[in-house]
Order: C-alpha cells, then structure tokens, then sequence
C-alpha cells in the first residue's frame, strides 16, 4: 500500500496479477476493486486530484468491488 495526498483516499495498493486495487479511504474503510487496468492505479498517483481520478475512473466505470475488514 502507498500512501496518497487526497482529502478522500489515504492508501491504495494494487496487484498486478490479478489487476485489483485496494483503496483505503479516510474514513477507514477499505475497499477491493476487481479487474482494475494498472494505469488507473498509477494515474491516481499522477493525478492533481486523486479522489476526483479515482471517482471519474473506478465508480463510472463500474468495476466490482467489496468491502474489505479491517
């Protein structure tokens, strides 16, 4: 997991593998996205407003996704 600057996220960790990314929220919630392209996880990196990339990418795209325990 890598640690974000962002008013929504604050980690986010990705498997190349099997192309899921888990994103940590700073609520503390964590959730797991299935089938995630890597460049979405690298672009939230590269983006000015991680939480607004990982909105427009990851929830409009409709990738499935559950809620990890903590």
């Amino acid at each position: 997991m890598h640690s974000v600057v962002s008013s929504n996220i604050s980690k986010v960790g990705y498997d190349e593998e099997s192309q899921r990314l888990d994103v940590v929220f700073n609520t503390g919630k964590v959730y797991s996205y299935e089938k995630v392209p890597k460049y979405i996880y690298t672009g939230i990196f590269e983006a000015e407003s991680p939480g607004a990339f990982f909105r427009k990418m990851v929830i409009k795209s409709g990738y499935k996704f559950k809620q990890k325990k903590k």
